[in-house]
């Protein structure tokens, strides 16, 4: 019988090389087969910065100029006339009625030629976006608010007092489009002249005043609203000599004075600010300034006369009194045997010197027909309550949008300088080196891709606006 060969050492230790490292092989696969799945799942991550560099930021701008318009153009505005409401007195039992609700709108002073001097499309874009602001807030006004009246506090027009028949027929249309009311039989609007309507005392244009009361009715009138007494003065004419032309105011002034039927509280509505001492604080609402004092000019005056203004108070005794025409807010109290509020209430227009513009909104609350006593009411202060309504301060809007603008500009260069440059390292030696003798920012390359990315958010922007604009034209 013959034996197999015996082994050498060294053929035995190959044996038991080999039966390790294939052990081994075995136990590390699964730790290999994961590290495969791992690298796998990751190799598109590790792709992601390399691909971002390259990204163009054009789609997020996009994005960004029409969130930025939208809130700009329409969402700001929402939120402005959302922050207000109509004021309420606790006192006020509203079971037995709902308050009258008014909104005083000063100053519009529409935009026109004779404002600056300009002439042009310079001129256009002076119309057009004072137009449109105004526009938006009036809609906006009568969708979230729906006023029982409207008042107008006068200076409906710039330059009303300056223009021949036909140019000022031509700014009615224009005024009256602005300005188109919602519900025209069931809210009421009621007009006061001011002196960018017809002049000031003295120099009253004549046609001025006439076409003004044929398309607006009286400047004298006294209208009951809200079981309260609103009583109209033009203080534009009682300002002037020309006894003719006060008749009609005075008459008024007069009858009220002897009008012992009528216990009706009285609120008046004056153009032009009562008189006042000198430095007298217009209250922490006010924003340029803190006081109204006497001054006078071309066409306008700030206060009423000191005498004119106690002939009206002491005739009309008014619990209220409400006027316009200096373009900012002041609340001010008239010391008499009681005491009587003023409010001068801001320009609805943000072209006339006031970074926030806004109206005000008063709530009238007097059912003197009820049977049911009226619980809480002491007196007659009691019977309304007012609040300022602030609007948008379109020039930080503007200014938005133009840092807005150098943001979007300055990227969209800077991410087309970086990608150019780039490529451009990625060129042969030779080539990269005939690169370098010109600069990027003289290359044409650099230009059409900036501004075909420049352009494409240049158009969504303006479709944007366009549609913004659409909205409230057609609202």
């Amino acid at each position: 019988m013959q034996l197999p060969p015996k082994q050498t050492p060294t053929e035995s230790s190959t044996n038991s090389s080999f039966c390790a490292s294939t052990l081994a092989r075995i136990c590390r696969f699964p730790f290999h087969l994961i590290t495969k799945i791992t690298q796998k799942l990751l190799g598109p991550v590790k792709r992601i910065p390399r691909r971002s560099q390259n990204r163009s930021p054009t789609c997020t701008f996009k994005i960004i100029w029409i969130s930025a318009l939208l809130v700009g153009e329409i969402l700001i505005f929402y939120y402005a006339m959302r922050k207000c409401s109509w004021p309420y007195n606790p006192h006020w039992n509203t079971s037995l009625a709902d308050p009258f609700r008014i909104a005083l709108i000063a100053d519009p002073q529409i935009i026109d030629s004779y404002s600056y001097g300009r002439t042009g499309i310079l001129q256009r874009v002076s119309e057009i976006y004072p137009d449109m602001y105004m526009r938006k807030n009036w809609i906006n006004l009568q969708n979230i608010f729906d006023p029982d009246a409207i008042i107008f506090l006068g200076d409906l027009m710039d330059g009303g007092r300056e223009w021949d028949d036909d140019k000022w027929e031509d700014e009615f249309f224009r005024y009256r489009h602005l300005f188109l009311p919602k519900k025209p039989t069931r809210t009421p609007i009621y007009y006061l002249v001011g002196n960018h309507d017809i002049g000031f005392g003295d120099n009253v244009i004549l046609r001025a005043y006439e076409r003004f009361r044929k398309v607006f009715g009286k400047t004298n009138y006294n209208v009951v609203l809200g079981n309260h007494s609103i009583v109209v003065v033009d203080t534009v004419i009682l300002s002037g000599s020309n006894e003719s032309l006060k008749e009609e105011g005075i008459n008024l002034i007069k009858r009220l004075e002897n009008d012992s039927s009528n216990n009706l509280p009285r609120i008046l509505m004056t153009h032009v600010p009562l008189y006042r001492p000198p430095n007298t604080d217009c209250g922490p609402l006010r924003q340029n300034g803190h006081y109204i004092n006497q001054g006078a000019g071309y066409q306008y005056q700030n206060l009423v006369t000191e005498s004119l203004s106690n002939f009206i108070l002491n005739s009309i005794n008014p619990i209220l009194v409400f006027s316009g025409d200096d373009h900012d807010y002041c609340e001010i109290r008239h010391e008499r045997e009681s005491e009587v509020i003023e409010v001068s209430v801001n320009s609805f227009s943000f072209a006339m010197g006031v970074k926030r513009p806004g109206f005000l909104l008063l709530s009238l609350y007097n059912p003197m027909n009820s049977s049911t006593s009226l619980d809480g009411i002491k007196n007659n202060q009691s019977t309304f309550a007012y609040t300022q309504c602030l609007l948008p301060n379109q020039i930080r809007i503007y200014l938005w949008y133009g840092v807005l603008v150098i943001t979007t500009l300055s990227c969209i260069f800077s991410h087309t300088f970086v990608k150019i440059r780039r490529s451009t390292e990625m060129l042969p030696v030779w080539l990269r080196y005939q690169q370098k003798r010109r600069w990027i920012l003289f290359n044409l390359q650099f230009w059409k891709t900036a501004g075909k990315d420049v352009i494409s958010i240049a158009f969504v922007a303006l479709v944007t606006y366009l549609i913004c604009w659409i909205w409230f034209l057609v609202g």
